[in-house]
């Protein structure tokens, strides 16, 4: 070979090296990804214990499908020997299957999930359904009530109405009793009374002059009166009757108890006491003859 043979020799076994170097860097890289990959892949297995979401589930198929696409890319050169290549690429399918078998029992539990929901809703949308059907016959007896209430309310009104009048008619009642009572005790309490000398009195017809002989010995009496003729006093309103002092004094004609009144006399005036006045009006007329 001459000396030009030589150069290009060595010219294409640099480029040839520098290609195979960065060739071997590239699988190196995706070597070392690979093998994180399987290393995440294992250790998301392991740690994933809580139940998942439908997003989270979605999103771990998506990175598993990234992470297998790895598996293919760029192994021509790859790092260790093709035993290592072989069992690391065993190892991340046998990861990957066990990681897909977790899957799909977590989409089977996300399944039971939606079933055990839709039986959930189901009983909810039963539960509601009687509640408003509870409510309405709850609605329909309170109108019911209303109703109830309405028309005794009105038996009310009328029974309050006929019992007023009722109280207003025995109030009314009452009242003329009262009145009537009231004159009945001023009658019984009214009393009548004449004051005068015998001349006035027999001039008046009040008393007569009995009995005697030959005009000796004669009374005076009291006639069957005409009550007009008499002064009238109240029991109720006074008590005392007072006449004037005379020479020789006075009588009393009626038949009044005498334990029912007493005379004193108070300068030029007899003043009559009634004492006892239940006793004292069964008399009803008083005549005093003045002497």
């Amino acid at each position: 070979m001459n000396k030009t043979t030589w150069i290009i020799i060595v010219v294409v076994l640099a480029i040839l090296a520098i290609i195979f170097g960065v060739m071997w860097n590239n699988a190196s890289v995706k070597a070392k990804k690979l093998a994180q990959a399987q290393e995440e892949l294992q250790k998301s297995i392991l740690e994933k214990e809580e139940p998942v979401t439908a997003e989270e589930l979605q999103n771990s198929i998506d990175a598993l499908g990234k992470e297998l696409g790895l598996i293919g890319a760029g192994t021509e050169f790859p790092v260790g020997t093709p035993e290592e290549l072989k069992a690391r690429n065993l190892n991340t399918l046998n990861t990957a299957r066990t990681k897909i078998a977790e899957y799909k029992k977590q989409i089977a539990d996300l399944e039971s999930k939606i079933a055990a929901n839709k039986k959930t809703m189901a009983s909810m949308q039963s539960t509601v359904d009687r509640l408003k059907k509870s409510l309405a016959e709850k609605e329909r007896i309170v109108a019911e009530l209303e109703g109830r209430v309405s028309a005794l309310n009105s038996t009310l009104d009328s029974e309050r109405k006929a019992a007023q009048e009722e109280i207003a008619k025995r109030e009314n009642m009452l009242k003329e009793k009262e009145s009537e009572l009231n004159k009945v005790n001023i009658d019984n309490n009214t009393l009548y009374y004449a004051i005068g000398t015998r001349k006035q009195l027999l001039d008046s017809g009040i008393i007569t002059r009995k009995g005697g002989i030959l005009g000796i010995g004669k009374v005076s009496t009291l006639k069957d009166v005409n009550l007009t003729k008499f002064s009238q006093f109240n029991l109720l309103e006074t008590q005392e009757i007072t006449f004037p002092v005379t020479k020789k004094g006075y009588s009393v004609l009626s038949n009044h108890v005498a334990a029912s009144y007493e005379v004193r006399q108070e300068g030029d005036q007899y003043v009559l006491k009634i004492t006892d006045p239940e006793l004292f009006r069964k008399q009803k007329v008083l005549v005093i003859e003045l002497k």
